[in-house]
């Protein structure tokens, strides 16, 4: 059978990438061994924050005295996980759902079949071969196996388990690693981190490292370096003491999962090279999302696989990496975009910064969630925005507005002189701007 494009691997990229070829007219195939969504849908992005979320409304509903409700007794609260994960299973079902459908209306055909890649333009799947102009590898990504540790959970295997642990350790780093050591904290389990490497969040900012590295320590959230850590005899020990935990969960950064090929591709420390636009070492082959380890998160890898389908489509518009949001949704959330105040030191770009906190916000306040701040991150001669750091309840949607101004090329002026609603939370941009504004002014 004749295709425009194959793609392997039906999550973000995948999945968004095909809607959108299918709209432009090109006959699209889809091919995943698995799931519907990938593990951003089924077992990562989303149904982590589905849980996120139980977790955040039980922990409000034990602290809700604060607020003048009574009447309410934390001693008597419990958390139901079975009617948890049934609700999360209910939100991936729904969206699930969705995929199809928008596949169906734009005439994308999905097969559920392990693909092997026969040549640039064929692929061998469920016992039969489809030819197509182009190719497009999403496979994604997995963690790195704990092969030390055989009775590690893999995080796909979370909601299978017939209760939460009550004494986790979250084994590895990055953003994952920590919201799911927040959310078991928010659950009142005592949890533990055996953290892989430093910084906890690989990418993030310095300064908003050391702000989570406090918070942790703060809410008694014990982090422990892998190197003081062993395991032997079916037990995990710190130094020479064995750890009590029930369940180690393997939050290990992700390594890229590379589709059978016949093939062969040129790769970058383990992940699938590719070029400006996202071609990889095989002409008409394309890689995006994960596997080509330009970046692990889900909308990067549907911002990637939409540049590819323009691409095919003649249009010259090149997936750029800065302006892509990194968001942590802790308690409180973090996001930020842009250029880090150590990307501009090494750049050797003269910038200054304009903090404002939470504190002095009336909706922050007001609602109870005034633990965090915005910082932003200027170049000194025209005072454009070069990078947006939030610690805020509603941070990773607070951050879209960070990235229409950078997308603009707008400057602290601009956020100055934008009028925003009163109160909200959002004043904090027009605040620092302001801010900024106000150093700025000749004296």
């Amino acid at each position: 059978m004749q295709y425009d494009l194959i793609i392997i691997g039906s999550g973000p990229a995948g999945y968004v990438s095909a809607i959108r070829a299918g709209q432009t007219g090109l006959k699209t195939l889809v091919i995943d061994k698995k799931y519907v969504g990938g593990m951003c849908l089924n077992w990562g992005c989303i149904p982590t924050k589905s849980l996120i979320e139980s977790a955040k409304l039980y922990y409000s509903i034990r602290n809700a005295g604060s607020f003048g409700i009574s009447g309410i007794d934390p001693d008597k609260l419990d958390f139901d996980w079975t009617k948890a994960v049934t609700r999360t299973e209910g939100v991936v079902k729904r969206l699930t759902k969705g995929i199809e459908y928008l596949w169906k209306k734009n005439g994308v055909e999905f097969l559920q079949a392990e693909a092997k890649i026969l040549s640039p333009t064929s692929v061998l799947a469920d016992n039969r071969v489809f030819e197509a102009k182009n190719l497009m590898i999403a496979t994604g990504s997995k963690p790195a196996a704990l092969s030390h540790i055989p009775d590690a959970v893999e995080l796909e295997n979370l909601l299978r388990l017939d209760d939460l642990p009550h004494k986790p350790v979250i084994y590895g780093r990055g953003a994952v690693a920590i919201e799911l050591a927040q959310m078991f904290w928010l659950l009142g389990r005592k949890v533990t981190v055996v953290a892989s490497g430093f910084p906890l969040i690989p990418k993030l900012d310095d300064q908003l490292n050391r702000w989570m590295e406090t918070k942790l320590k703060k809410d008694k959230i014990v982090v422990i370096p892998e190197s003081e850590t062993s395991y032997k005899d079916g037990h995990l020990y710190h130094n020479e003491e064995i750890m009590d935990y029930d369940a180690i969960l393997n939050s290990s950064l992700r390594l890229a999962i590379i589709p059978l090929s016949e093939i062969e591709f040129a790769f970058e420390d383990g992940y699938l090279k590719t070029d400006e636009h996202l071609q990889t070492s095989v002409p008409g082959v394309y890689a995006v999302g994960d596997v080509n380890g330009r970046s692990y998160l889900a909308h990067a890898a549907s911002a990637q696989g939409l540049a590819v389908v323009n691409h095919l489509q003649g249009k010259q518009t090149l997936y750029d990496d800065s302006k892509v949001p990194l968001n942590i949704y802790t308690k409180p959330e973090m996001a930020q975009i842009g250029m880090t105040e150590d990307q501009l030191k090494q750049s050797g770009i003269e910038y200054k910064t304009s903090e404002y906190p939470l504190t002095a916000n009336g909706k922050a306040l007001a609602e109870g969630n005034a633990e965090g701040s915005i910082r932003l991150l200027y170049e000194t001669k025209y005072k454009q925005v070069l990078g947006v750091q939030i610690i805020a309840e509603n941070a990773t949607d607070m951050i879209a507005e960070a990235g229409v101004i950078m997308e603009l090329e707008g400057t602290v002026y601009d956020l100055a002189s934008t009028i925003h609603a009163h109160p909200t939370v959002s004043e904090v941009f027009m605040e620092a701007g302001s801010a900024a504004v106000e150093e700025n002014q000749p004296q």
